[in-house]
């Protein structure tokens, strides 16, 4: 630690430090490298921008101890307030495993409980499988498959659910994105991103990519946002 910073927050102010850059967005740390320094970086930073993506797992602290995580779910859900209480935008996106040897359907219902609690922008999930010479594999009651694929598909239509909800309510709004480069599904349309990294595909041409500048965001599809092509003119 160096005036109160640990050395990652240091690592970010000396980039935030570099001329010419617009954004600084990082994915996928532990939950236990969110220190006050952290959450308190987003507010001052601007180049920072507020995204954060951070794998919980489980909603569940048996289950997260088994996983030997390190955190407790109200952890994990206090570092979510401290975030959005510095950022009210923050976009914030996790990973979840379900099927875990051993998990319950009430360890599986405090999983469900946590997403609808946090309303995360966005959640990967992942079915459990074992690894070979991992502890996990060695754990006794490992679950079906069968089981698997139907909390697979309970945990996502409520993943879904909240996240279409929260994508629509960006609609009328007037967004900042940084375009970068054709839509994957439609290439004679472009894609960017917001700074609470959502994707936002908008009629556009070459002299966009690469640019940050703002557009309208028309209606929103599933986990994608439709700008607006008039806002572009004198882009």
């Amino acid at each position: 630690m160096r005036n109160g910073l640990s050395p990652f927050v240091q690592l970010l102010e000396a980039v935030h430090k570099l001329e010419g850059l617009r954004r600084i967005r990082f994915t996928s740390p532990h939950p236990k490298g969110y220190g006050a320094d952290l959450v308190e970086a987003y507010g001052r930073l601007p180049k920072l921008v507020e995204s954060a993506h951070s794998p919980v797992q489980s909603g569940r602290d048996r289950i997260l101890k088994l996983m030997h995580r390190g955190y407790t779910r109200a952890r994990f859900t206090d570092i979510v307030r401290q975030l959005r209480r510095v950022r009210p935008n923050m976009g914030i996106s996790t990973d979840f495993i379900v099927g875990f040897p051993g998990e319950t359907e009430s360890d599986f219902a405090e999983t469900l409980s946590l997403a609808r609690e946090v309303e995360f922008d966005q959640a990967f999930i992942f079915k459990y499988s074992p690894r070979r010479d991992t502890p996990a594999a060695e754990l006794p009651e490992q679950l079906p498959q069968d089981l698997k694929e139907e909390r697979h598909r309970r945990l996502l239509e409520v993943v879904n659910e909240i996240g279409a909800r929260r994508y629509r309510s960006f609609t009328g709004q007037r967004v900042e994105i940084l375009a970068d480069g054709p839509s994957k599904k439609n290439p004679a349309r472009l894609m960017g991103r917001t700074r609470c990294n959502k994707i936002v595909v908008f009629e556009g041409s070459a002299r966009h990519q690469g640019e940050v500048f703002e557009v309208k965001i028309a209606r929103a599809g599933a986990f994608t946002l439709y700008g607006e092509a008039d806002v572009l003119d004198g882009c």
